[in-house]
């Protein structure tokens, strides 16, 4: 556990996040690995909470109507707002500041998810919303070199650590409750 603490506590890579570039040029450097990620903006509460939410359903290319899983941006945003405060265990303020953590088996392919994501793809989908383009987003990621002894034994490492993650420095307002 101490070693996990340790990692975690480490440097994170950073990535800035260019919402603009639809052929996902921002992602070159992120790691194909797994391992733990967040993502940090200057966009206010009052901007997130603002936005349009993702539509119930799409069709897909056959023309059935699918379940959209892109996140509820403005709903979660919500949710947690009126949680906010100096003793708040959701990370609030001005400036820079983690609004998502997580972990990821695919660190590039869980960055792509969360900025470009098709409607049928769990993530934030960020590029979906114009209003947010003139913030400054960012990708911390870092990848796992801890030693596992199988996938599962991965898999319980990378869910502790998002928790680890959330235990030191706060839960995110964009990660649900």
């Amino acid at each position: 556990m101490n070693t996990l603490n340790s990692l975690l506590s480490t440097s994170f890579t950073v990535m800035s996040i260019d919402l603009r570039l639809k052929n996902e040029q921002w992602h070159h450097g992120v790691s194909n690995k797994s391992g733990w990620y967040f993502i940090e903006t200057d966009t206010p509460v009052s901007v997130l909470t603002a936005l349009p939410s993702p539509p119930s359903e799409y069709p897909n290319e056959d023309g059935e109507l699918k379940k959209c899983r892109n996140y509820d941006i403005p709903a979660r945003a919500k949710a947690l707002a009126s949680a906010l405060g100096e003793e708040s265990i959701v990370i609030y303020g001005k400036g820079l500041r983690p609004v998502y953590s997580g972990m990821a088996k695919n660190l590039l392919n869980r960055a792509r998810e969360h900025t470009f994501a098709h409607p049928g793809t769990a993530g934030l989908a960020l590029a979906n919303y114009q209003t947010l383009y003139s913030y400054e987003w960012n990708f911390h990621f870092i990848e796992n070199t801890l030693p596992y002894a199988s996938l599962a034994h991965r898999n319980i490492t990378l869910k502790l650590g998002e928790q680890v993650w959330r235990a030191n420095y706060g839960w995110p307002l964009l990660c649900s409750g």
